[in-house]
């Protein structure tokens, strides 16, 4: 039996126990029994389907652990990744509900038409201060209507959008926030319509946070945004656009965008960043500059994206 246990090779096991089979009842052979030594191990392999079944149990077994320890360390790094995004403080449902009252009583004119999810998000922003969120959100509306930016669905934004500069991706990050990835090396300041560009941007955070809503109560409210900086010169730094940004972030869209990733930005990159970080404030923090080995952990493991 101890001889057994050390075989291994499915093959040399059926044959060993086909001649033990052998010299314990050995076949009579007859003119009408043609039985031969293949036929003597065909009687042992039901013995040896058990022990594989086994041993593909045990197997099976080992592939279960090893998932759920996947699973926990999967876990573990989408909770370390979402502790460092920004989000929303929650609040009861009747707060908000009274909060929201309150605002359109405040100015019933400006919120006529504002549907109730865009008002709580400015009364979670200035944690449920009626007053603030009035404030905010009507300039948010006056913003929308005096620019423009109530009706991106125009031939000049959908040019910007063709040139792929800039793309609301189908995958999301490992949190499940939606992603606008951005190339810069298809951004060039010399040909760029500012206008155009940032009609593109908002346009690209309304379909984000239109996938978000349409998913219900309990989805994600954030959005990630990337800038890829591979191959980055001057002739890419905009720093019109980007305060166009940073205001989106700070009085547009407060706390939706919960994280921006800057794929490896070069040096030449550096002196452009000592002007965006003092303009960014607080928000400077929610900004990481990784490589793309290291922006692979911010999405799933089959992801092509880097």
């Amino acid at each position: 039996m101890t001889r057994l246990n050390r075989l291994t090779d499915s093959s040399t096991l059926t044959l060993h126990l086909a001649h033990v089979t052998a010299r314990v009842n050995p076949p009579t052979f007859t003119p009408n029994d043609s039985m031969s030594l293949t036929n003597a191990a065909a009687s042992v392999l039901p013995i040896v389907a058990r022990a594989s079944t086994t041993r593909t149990k045990r197997s099976s077994v080992v592939r279960r652990r090893s998932s759920v320890l996947a699973h926990a360390a999967s876990a573990e790094r989408v909770e370390k990744i979402r502790a460092t995004g920004l989000s929303l403080d929650v609040f009861d449902g009747a707060e908000i509900e009274r909060g929201v009252a309150a605002m359109r009583s405040i100015d019933p004119d400006a919120f006529a038409s504002a549907p109730d999810w865009l008002l709580a998000w400015f009364l979670r922003d200035r944690k449920l201060d009626a007053d603030k969120a009035s404030d905010k959100a009507k300039k948010y509306l006056e913003w929308r209507a005096n620019e423009g930016y109530d009706d991106l669905d125009t031939p000049a934004v959908a040019e910007e959008a063709a040139t792929k500069k800039a793309v609301l991706l189908e995958e999301r990050d490992v949190c499940g926030r939606p992603v606008v990835y951005v190339t810069l090396t298809r951004h060039e300041v010399e040909t760029r319509e500012l206008e155009r560009t940032c009609k593109l941007c908002v346009k690209l955070v309304d379909e984000a946070l239109e996938r978000l809503r349409a998913e219900g109560e309990g989805a994600n409210e954030t959005i990630m945004c990337v800038f890829d900086l591979r191959g980055f010169t001057m002739k890419n730094a905009d720093i019109d656009f980007v305060k166009f940004f940073i205001k989106c972030i700070f009085d547009y869209f407060p706390k939706r965008i919960s994280q921006v990733l800057l794929i490896e930005p070069p040096w030449v990159f550096t002196p452009v960043w000592q002007i965006i970080k003092p303009l960014m404030g607080k928000y400077a923090a929610l900004v990481k500059q990784v490589k793309a080995k290291e922006a692979k952990e911010f999405f799933a493991d089959e992801s092509t994206l880097f």
